[in-house]
């Protein structure tokens, strides 16, 4: 029996002994979902919510961008040491709905302010880390992609320590992490070993500030047909020696962020800045946003700036030949997705553990390239194109 099988048996196993048990129970199940639908106003451009999915929302409604099933269980086991598996259902990069083990961790308390977990957990790279599924926990319809598709993997299968302690009326978190993440994308696979990282948060009277930083090794496999077809190109007319900066298992990364939410009484205001640097694979990028909102009653409109820019593409390599330089001008193109963008939101809380939200943003592609977009040719990625706008609707509940 593989492990995350065993461990779904072992929870179905303990939940009717729980139930029938007249104290407390140690163990408790919870769920959470989206029901979302995306469309744009350009049939030649599909929406995507990160930078690596193979498809997207075109000029009808599609409910495969935000949609999201998930469940969650904890065992608690003495007055330490807690289980904790989720499990979530929803479209990935390569188009499969298959279910995906996204926490399944043992923590222990060690001390009143440490926590140690092993497992898989969330990589904690933005402010909103712990809630990319858990819509219902955001105000927006999807965390803001100009910043959050600088790292599409989000999970890490590893070790961490949070030390969480109150120093004259500040609450103080320090989460320090390592790990490995993988996961497959549009026309390859992506790896991130020997990560390690720290992240410290500090919450005073509704504000928070929270810093990251982590660095790893990274590897990129390209598989698309465009790739492929490139890398012979070069290989056969003497220009080889490009492709490692391309495709392969020898890259760097590192990773910043930092952001600043307030929020009191009716006033919501959240910023967050974060840089991807590489030296290879992909091109190094930087995103922001800034977000107001104003509750009124169950009401919060809120209105939303963001922009990522290419700081340095993949590759800076000329040949002098001119269909190789179009195929590698394509090719750094295809990966930068700088874009900016404005929008304007409603979350309306409908009931209880129900939001109903609705969102539209007008995006600017590039320059260089077409933003998160998924063109319908690949020759659109270096065509310059005007403004897109994103409609979207979703219902997010938790039970």
């Amino acid at each position: 029996m593989k492990p995350f099988h065993a461990l779904l048996f072992a929870f179905a196993a303990i939940t009717p002994l729980a139930a029938r048990a007249d104290t407390p129970s140690p163990f408790s199940l919870s769920g959470f979902g989206t029901l979302g639908a995306a469309r744009t106003d350009n049939a030649t451009r599909a929406f995507r919510a990160n930078s690596v999915s193979d498809s997207g929302a075109g000029a009808s409604f599609d409910l495969s961008v935000d949609s999201v099933l998930g469940i969650q269980g904890s065992l608690q086991i003495g007055s330490r040491l807690d289980l904790t598996l989720q499990s979530v259902v929803r479209k990935s990069p390569t188009g499969s709905y298959d279910p995906r083990v996204t926490w399944a961790f043992a923590s222990y308390q060690a001390t009143p302010e440490l926590l140690l977990r092993i497992g898989r957990t969330r990589l904690p790279f933005f402010m909103y880390s712990d809630s990319l599924n858990l819509n219902y926990a955001n105000p927006w319809i999807r965390p803001p992609v100009e910043v959050y598709s600088l790292n599409p993997l989000s999970d890490i299968d590893g070790a961490d320590a949070l030390y969480r302690r109150q120093i004259g009326g500040t609450d103080i978190e320090l989460h320090a992490y390592a790990g490995h993440s993988a996961m497959n994308i549009r026309g390859g696979s992506a790896n991130l070993d020997k990560i390690r990282g720290l992240k410290a948060s500090f919450s005073r009277n509704g504000l928070t500030a929270q810093f990251s930083y982590a660095q790893a090794d990274m590897s990129l496999r390209w598989s698309d047909a465009h790739f492929l077809s490139l890398q012979q190109a070069l290989v056969a007319t003497g220009y080889g020696a490009i492709v490692p900066e391309l495709s392969g298992t020898d890259g760097k990364t590192s990773f910043m962020s930092a952001g600043l939410q307030y929020d009191q009484d009716r006033l919501l205001l959240i910023a967050e800045i974060a840089r991807r640097n590489v030296d290879r694979y992909i091109d190094t990028g930087m995103g922001w946003y800034v977000t107001a909102g104003y509750r009124t009653g169950a009401f919060t409109p809120y209105l939303t700036v963001a922009r990522q820019r290419e700081t340095s593409p993949v590759s800076s390599a000329v040949t002098g030949v001119a269909a190789l330089d179009i195929g590698l001008a394509a090719f750094n193109a295809g990966r930068n997705k700088a874009q900016r963008s404005i929008g304007a939101g409603l979350r309306w809380d409908a009931g209880r553990n129900v939001a109903v939200k609705a969102q539209l943003e007008r995006i600017q592609p590039g320059p260089g390239g077409l933003g998160i977009f998924l063109p319908s040719q690949l020759g659109d990625y270096l065509k310059p194109d005007g403004p897109t706008h994103v409609l979207s609707l979703a219902v997010d509940f938790v039970f």
